[in-house]
């Protein structure tokens, strides 16, 4: 069986369609009905545990190759005990569980929970061991949640704001069901106070009672209190788009190549900069080539030549101007198409 891509983590933002019901203040989800290659997989999840439980930890062992992906990266990570050896379950142990899961596609899910099974085996021993394999078990049967979630479609009755609202309610609901609070909180509140954020920011952002100003004001305030480092991280990661939206401001207002120049490179850097120039100038000399066409098509148009006279112009025009791919291209943007 191959089971690629069956596994893949679930989107915070994907569209989800589930019943729901309030009764006072209490909301109850109902997820939809398990997919039957979701189901195949909770069975080799389930059977590959049970092994794990009823053989001796020396037999676990895998002799295929390592995966192409996993050559050359450290599969060294130590997990964490408490006092009195229980395994503590929070990001390190998920770090490791997600390096193994990295390898899906290459090679079969019974092959990537054997090697983790074993990963496991040479570094901890009972009871840190056999909750290792439990753990795996609830951490691979929440992520088939996930993962089925992810194929279902928006509720139409809802606006994408109350999708989200919902979907976020699912997922808590779905951690409440495979992991205790102290789980939950090492695991996933890092997670869930950025996807508050996020929805925070959207919420703004289609607020209609507000200007272009009140919502970059609020949008500032709410970014202020994110935790430095990923106030940082988000800064690094939106650079490439504020620079976009104000050098398209700076056009709009006539400014100069060189001012727009200098402004991407005091916030980007001298290479961008340059990248960024020489883009503008290919789109530059394409928006006019375009243009000539455009102005070509309409005086043959306008024109007392045939129809078919006019076409052969046409393509005479295309022909010497436009590569064959370019031809789709301008007739497409002409909308000729």
């Amino acid at each position: 069986m191959n089971n690629k891509n069956l596994l893949i983590p679930c989107v915070l933002f994907a569209s989800l369609s589930v019943v729901y019901f309030l009764a006072g203040q209490k909301t109850t989800v109902i997820k939809p009905e398990m997919s039957e290659q979701f189901s195949t997989i909770l069975t080799i999840n389930f059977n590959a545990y049970k092994q794990a439980n009823t053989i001796d930890k020396a037999a676990l062992v895998i002799t295929k190759s390592l995966p192409k992906s996993l050559i050359g990266i450290d599969l060294e990570i130590a997990l964490p005990l408490d006092a009195d050896g229980n395994l503590i379950v929070g990001m390190e142990l998920k770090d490791f569980f997600e390096i193994y899961l990295s390898a899906m596609g290459e090679e079969e899910l019974e092959d990537i929970l054997l090697r983790i099974q074993s990963a496991l085996a040479q570094q901890l021993s009972s009871p840190a061991l056999e909750q290792g394999y439990e753990t795996l078990k609830r951490f691979i049967d929440y992520k088939v949640e996930l993962a089925n979630l992810e194929q279902q479609t928006p509720d139409a009755s809802l606006t994408e704001i109350e999708n989200i609202r919902l979907q976020k309610e699912i997922l808590a609901a779905i951690q409440q069901e495979y992991f205790s609070p102290n789980e939950s909180e090492a695991l996933f509140s890092a997670e869930a106070d950025y996807d508050q954020f996020m929805l925070e920011h959207l919420t703004i952002q289609q607020n209609t009672d507000l200007s272009a100003e009140q919502k970059q004001q609020q949008v500032s305030a709410l970014e202020a209190t994110l935790p430095e480092d990923i106030r940082a991280s988000r800064n690094n990661a939106m650079a490439p788009a504020k620079v976009y939206e104000q050098a398209q401001v700076m056009k709009t207002e006539g400014q100069s190549a060189e001012a727009i120049y200098q402004m991407r490179a005091q916030s980007l850097g001298e290479e961008a900069a340059q990248e960024l120039a020489a883009l503008d100038q290919s789109r530059d000399a394409w928006q006019q080539r375009v243009n000539s066409f455009k102005e070509a098509y309409t005086t043959l148009q306008d024109s007392s030549l045939s129809e078919q006279d006019r076409q052969i112009e046409i393509e005479s025009i295309l022909a010497r101007d436009f590569s064959d791919n370019e031809r789709v291209r301008v007739l497409a943007v002409s909308g000729l198409l």
